[in-house]
């Protein structure tokens, strides 16, 4: 695949200087394995690139940890000469689809006898294709008390990373402790979470609720969950679960944590900063005191700015007791890059509380010509990324080749040293540019104050 003309003019287009490797602190090579053409043999997956073509790469936490600017612009790709690559954020008609939560099929187990066999017999049908389908004879039973229930998880090519149990509007107060486990056949399970507690409890006018099982995505036809120990049912209304993109592209959008930095606190409140620039999208506080309750309002800011946006409400627990550990959820918030977050608690606490925040890695589109090997590289105050019409590129080349081309895998090696902390700290072209403008808009003010001066006195003269 021959990329010189398409690459020359994406350069071209490009009109922010992204200097070089060096206006950068840190950079990372590029591995992946040159796409098979004819008789040239495809390079290792570790090895440094070596050829012309389409990748995409999935940024990671040492990557986001340098950035500066929150639409990370101080990012870059190079060849071995210094020459800028075509490299931005996955192009929309590309970009992997979100986790969506669906509602989900599920239907109550009868209990299992002591005198019973121990076989399970249910009733299945199997399509044309050699789908297997429950028979809709089956009803959900009583929910007034849910032990143990089967989920067909309809789901096609996408994976299971969660479930979520919507709860009667009139449950009581419970806790019990669930195992899941998954099946493509109804007969061979495997277990995936060996344990997990969900509870809702009302203490001090305040109710304490954990709804949601979150687990490594599984592809799976089947999921049954069953209650551990002699615990009371599940007053269950509903079952949810969280299907993120298809199963090849699951490694990308497979969630990462990273926790805050305490900075200080501010009367009751106590404020952080994110280290680095991940589109976080979930939060949750983990209170240091055993049998402690509080519910923080959550705000935050970029750095520089007066005022706190206010994000949300969370209720944060930790209860132990009678070998019972029960925790507080994460809460789900609007995507968001800003680096400073404050949590006021409503009550009084003893330690300081944990904040850690959720995120999925993004996925890039990066064009590779030139002399290898290549590099991205990140943190810089006075070096731009180029604007490139990837869009349009992509446009191009899946009209050539078929709509279902699609860039090759990349990754990152190891973080390297490039400019170091010097590209931290030089000096921003665009902040002598926003000088000049005030100078000249001040320069302006002035001279349209003096001629008023000198109209309102020629006309007072005799």
């Amino acid at each position: 695949m021959k990329w010189v003309m398409l690459w020359a003019g994406l350069l071209l287009s490009s009109a922010a200087n992204a200097g070089g490797p060096e206006d950068f602190a840190r950079q990372w090579p590029i591995l992946g394995a040159c796409p098979a053409a004819g008789s040239r043999q495809a390079t290792s997956a570790d090895k440094p690139l070596a050829c012309e073509g389409a990748f995409a790469l999935s940024l990671d936490e040492s990557v986001y940890r340098q950035i500066l600017r929150s639409d990370l612009t101080d990012m870059a790709a190079f060849d071995a000469s210094g020459e800028a690559l075509p490299f931005g954020p996955m192009p929309r008609n590309y970009e992997l689809p979100p986790a969506i939560w669906r509602d989900a099929a599920w239907f109550a187990l009868p209990p299992i006898r002591a005198d019973a066999p121990a076989d399970l017999h249910l009733h299945i049908t199997r399509s044309t294709a050699g789908d297997l389908n429950l028979d809709a004879s089956l009803s959900h039973g009583s929910q007034d008390s849910v032990q143990d229930f089967l989920i067909d998880v309809r789901a096609g090519n996408r994976e299971v990373e969660a479930i979520e149990l919507e709860l009667a509007l009139d449950a009581p107060d419970f806790s019990a402790e669930l195992g899941i486990d998954a099946s493509d056949d109804l007969q061979e399970w495997r277990t995936i979470v060996a344990a997990a507690t969900v509870a809702q409890l009302r203490q001090g006018g305040q109710t304490l609720v954990r709804r949601r099982i979150e687990f490594s995505p599984v592809s799976a036809s089947y999921l049954r969950i069953h209650v551990l120990g002699a615990s009371a049912g599940i007053p269950l209304r509903s079952v949810r679960l969280l299907l993120p993109a298809a199963r090849a592209a699951s490694e990308n959008l497979r969630r990462s944590l990273i926790t805050a930095d305490f900075v200080r606190r501010d009367g009751r409140a106590y404020v952080y900063q994110l280290p680095a620039r991940v589109p976080a999208e979930r939060l949750n506080i983990t209170l240091s005191d055993d049998n402690a309750i509080a519910s923080f309002s959550v705000s935050a800011r970029e750095p520089g700015e007066k005022n706190w946006a206010y994000v949300g409400q969370l209720n944060a627990f930790r209860l132990r007791g009678a070998g019972v550990a029960l925790d507080n959820e994460a809460m789900d918030i609007v995507p968001t890059r800003r680096r400073e977050w404050r949590i006021e608690p409503s009550i009084e606490l003893v330690g300081t509380p944990v904040l850690q925040f959720a995120y999925r890695p993004e996925n890039w589109l990066l064009l590779t010509h030139g002399t290898p090997p290549f590099v991205i590289a990140a943190g810089s105050k006075a070096s731009r990324r180029g604007e490139f019409p990837l869009e349009a590129l992509i446009g191009q080349v899946r009209a050539k080749y078929g709509r279902d081309w699609q860039p090759a895998p990349a990754t990152l090696g190891a973080m390297q040293m490039a400019g170091g902390e010097a590209a931290l700290s030089a000096y921003d072209p665009a902040t002598k540019r926003t000088w000049l403008l005030w100078a000249v808009l001040v320069f302006g003010a002035g001279a349209i104050v003096v001629m008023v001066l000198r109209l309102l006195k020629a006309s007072q003269e005799p």
